[in-house]
């Protein structure tokens, strides 16, 4: 199951040099409030207004509360989540009802980590393309060693590389600091 949420990347469609490598939060955000059908026309602008109502902080990047803010002020039902340990509930079930899901993960670069945001769009489970979901706990999820996230990595500088990527759900976990924007209509 993939959703049909639009790409944006920080690289390509953000101009200002501050923001390219810091926008990811705000391209994001674009593409989730762009798929329930709103705009965020300029990327830089909303990127500057975060950053002038604390919704950006130099140290620490993109703040969960402004970007769930936001969205209530599109009209739209927003939540944050801090502290999941299961990606199986809360995520899987955001995705069966057909709402991608910004998370935070780290990105370690040698001996740097840096916390970065993507998009859920969409996951695969099951052995040699079954795609089922199976209920085998007490988890309305149970996750086969063979299940994928597709993902939005705004940090790409190839529109056809960055959209839908997969990754394991496994190395997912290693690199999840259990944080989650939940967006719907």
């Amino acid at each position: 199951m993939k959703l049909e949420v639009p790409y944006y990347s920080q690289f390509i469609d953000v101009e200002d040099k501050f923001w390219m490598l810091r926008a990811c939060g705000a391209v994001c955000f674009k593409m989730v409030v762009e798929y329930y059908g709103e705009n965020i026309p300029d990327i830089v602008k909303f990127c500057n207004e975060a950053k002038e109502n604390g919704g950006y902080d130099i140290n620490n990047g993109w703040v969960h509360n402004y970007l769930v803010t936001k969205a209530e002020e599109l009209g739209l039902q927003a939540r944050r989540s801090e502290g999941l340990t299961s990606i199986t509930d809360e995520i899987m079930a955001s995705l069966d009802a057909g709402n991608p899901v910004i998370v935070s993960v780290e990105k370690r670069v040698l001996e740097q980590t840096r916390f970065h945001l993507i998009v859920l769009v969409g996951y695969e489970k099951g052995d040699e393309g079954d795609l089922t979901v199976v209920s085998e706990s007490s988890s309305p999820y149970h996750l086969s060693p063979n299940t994928y996230f597709y993902y939005h990595e705004p940090e790409s500088t190839d529109k056809t590389r960055g959209a839908y990527r997969i990754c394991d759900v496994e190395i997912f976990k290693n690199y999840w600091r259990g944080k989650a924007i939940f967006i719907s209509k």
